[in-house]
This record gives structure tokens, sequence and C-alpha cells, in this order.
């Protein structure tokens, strides 16, 4: 009869360090925390896929608007000026909003103009201004600066948060602690392999720490919301961290946008007002939020209710360290002349400069430090009123 452990050697070893990964990756939204002593809170909520900022946060004073999107207009938005509302998804950004505790930034994104998720979503966690160009994230090198560790409740770390130090990476789960045996098997199977050996010593080593149990389970406590409540659980301790990144996926809508789109919009207002709702008043006036994606999608529908790959977008920044509300853009219209390519929303607004503002009033980095150190990005006067 063939052990257990024999029957392991008979799979690839990448092949099932791979696909561990990536199944771990796929059922699970991902949450990671950075530890840092300083007064402020940051939470960067990474929207993967590509957030249709004109679907979220429509130019409804914009005349070129529902000729271009006759199926993507949401109905029931709320008015937030003359030219934009906000979608019905977002009730709670809407009531941040109203009590002056929520910024839109419109017409935003960096500089890359391409359409590949692989390279806009290395280029949102790193900053950089080419695809590949840094192994580490902007909130990485930022941590960096202030000196301070992190821990990433994630598999993997995300790149956003890697930095120059040694990030230790940690996953939560609801499944018990194998027995020592099994840890032994695999370490006499993977020893005499260099891909191997590293990781099965590093699983024996973490076999007599505390799991951490209770706060993540199945179906709906996996959620986003889920996730935001134990965030907010761990920044209002004070000895905790002050940092936390939470990953969402599958804003990539090229059909049935007013379905998933919505949904996933809705779950990004519920986390937020998870956030508030665990965080103390005296905590959430030092909070900031902020969303990062990595590219908008395009002006007009296509024949599937959907949109493809574009380039501008929205970010949102909700916390109650927020001096005032109020839409930051300079917008640049949706005519055809005024379209990218014939096609996609214009970026006017370089989003490093939004995270940039956002870690100085956060972390307290000084604004040139943070452009030379940081986030290659011009200084935006505009954010000083409102961060």
């Amino acid at each position: 009869m063939t052990s257990s452990f024999e029957c392991a050697e008979s799979i690839s070893r990448r092949s099932f360090l791979r696909a561990s990964a990536i199944l771990t990756f796929a059922a699970l939204p991902e949450m990671s925390f950075a530890a840092t002593p300083g007064d402020g809170r940051l939470v960067v909520i990474l929207l993967r896929g590509g957030m249709d900022g004109l679907f979220a946060v429509p130019p409804i004073g914009d005349p070129s608007l529902k000729g271009k999107r006759r199926h993507l207009v949401p109905d029931g938005t709320t008015k937030l000026d003359g030219l934009f509302a906000l979608h019905p998804s977002l009730s709670n950004i809407s009531q941040f909003y109203r009590a002056g505790q929520a910024v839109i930034v419109h017409a935003t994104s960096n500089g890359y103009t391409g359409r590949s998720h692989f390279q806009g979503q290395n280029l949102m966690e790193t900053g950089a201004d080419q695809p590949y160009a840094l192994q580490t994230g902007w909130l990485g090198r930022a941590l960096d600066i202030s000196g301070y560790t992190s821990v990433a409740i994630s598999l993997p770390v995300p790149l956003i948060l890697r930095g120059r130090q040694v990030v230790e990476s940690r996953f939560p789960t609801w499944i018990s602690t194998p027995p020592p045996v099994v840890y032994e098997g695999l370490g006499r199977i993977w020893s005499a392999d260099a891909d191997t050996a590293e990781y099965g010593a590093q699983l024996a080593a973490a076999a007599g720490q505390p799991r951490m149990t209770g706060y993540i389970g199945m179906g709906q406590d996996a959620q986003l919301s889920g996730l935001a409540q134990v965030a907010a659980k761990q920044l209002a301790r004070s000895n905790g961290p002050r940092v936390a990144v939470l990953d969402h996926v599958g804003f990539d809508t090229h059909a049935s946008e007013p379905g998933e789109h919505s949904d996933k919009l809705r779950d990004v207002d519920q986390a937020i007002a998870e956030l508030r709702k665990g965080l103390p008043d005296d905590i959430w006036r030092k909070t900031l939020i902020v969303t990062v994606t990595e590219f908008g999608r395009t002006v007009a529908e296509n024949g599937s209710w959907g949109s493809d790959h574009g380039w501008a977008s929205c970010a949102f920044v909700v916390g109650g360290a927020l001096r005032k509300s109020g839409v930051v853009t300079d917008w640049p219209g949706l005519k055809a002349a005024d379209l990218f390519e014939g096609r996609d929303l214009k970026a006017t607004i370089d989003m490093r400069s939004l995270y940039s503002a956002v870690l100085t009033a956060t972390l307290g980095i000084d604004p040139d430090v943070v452009r030379r150190d940081v986030l290659n990005a011009p200084r935006d006067d505009r954010f000083e009123a409102y961060l």
C-alpha cells in the first residue's frame, strides 16, 4: 500500500505550491497589516480588475454621457454637485460625503495607458513609471522610511506592502492545525530539494505557534466586510497596527455590469461602513481610507451591457481625518474629441499625487521625501484643502 507521503512525491513540487497559493487567493479576499506607532490610521483598498469610475461616480451633468452609456447610467443616484452623482450602491459613502468625510478624485490614473491587468496592477502597487521596474510597493517604501516592520495576513504578501525589510506572512484560517507527524513527513520528503527544504522548515517552525482562528469563516464571513471588521478591531488597538490593506477582486466586468459591478461597489461601501463602525470616535478622527485600481473602463458601453479596459477612473478617500468633502477633478469631458484614443476618459490628475498626500497626512512623512523616495508624482496643492 502506498503511503500518503509517497503519493505526495508524485505531485510536482512547484505546481503544488503555485496551485495552493492561487486557490487560496481566489477563495478569499486578502488583508494585510503594517505596524506603525504614529497617530494616523491608513486603510488601502485594492480594487482589482479596473473599477469603472464613470459607473461609480457618473458625470450626469456631462451631455455626452447618456449617448455613450445608455445601459450604464444607474438609476437612483445621489447628486453630489452640478456634474457628478454617486451610484446607489454607495449609500454609506453618500452619508460620509454629507458629513464632510468623503472626497472623490475623478479623471485620475497613473501614466500607464496600456490595458493589461498584469502591468496595470503592477503599477498600482509599485507606483513606478514603467511596469516591473520596481520590486517594492509604494506603501512598503513608505514604511521603510518610517523604519517599521509589517505583517501580511495574506498569501502571498501583496506587492504594495513589500519594502526592503522582510515581511512576515501569515494567513488566517478556520482549519485546525495538522498533527506533528504531517510536518515531519513533509520535512523528510522535502529536505533533499532546495526549492522545498526551506519552505518545509518554515512550516515545521510555525507548527508550534498559535493559529489565528475564529475571525474568518466560510460563506459570508469571508467577504470583504468581514475582513473590514477584523481590520477595525486591530486598528483600534493602542498597540496594534496602523495600516491595513484590503484586497478585493472582480471589477473586470466586460458584461452585465449593472449587476456585477454594482455588487462589487456595494462590497466596498459596506466594508467602509464596517471600518467606521468598528473604530472608536477618537481613532476614526485620525483615519483615512483610500481606494486603488489599475485603470478605468471605456466611455462607451459594449454590446453586452459592460465596458472594456480604459484609462482614467476615480478614487475614494473616506475618513474622519478629512477636513471636508468634495470632488477633486480637472474634468476633460466625454465628447469624442476629448477622449484618449477616441475611447477612454483622459487622466488629468496623477493618482500618485493623491497617495503621496495621504501618506503625509497619515504617516507624517515629509512631502518632499515622499516624492523623492516613495512616489515620483507632482505635488497637487488641491489636496491640502481636504487632507
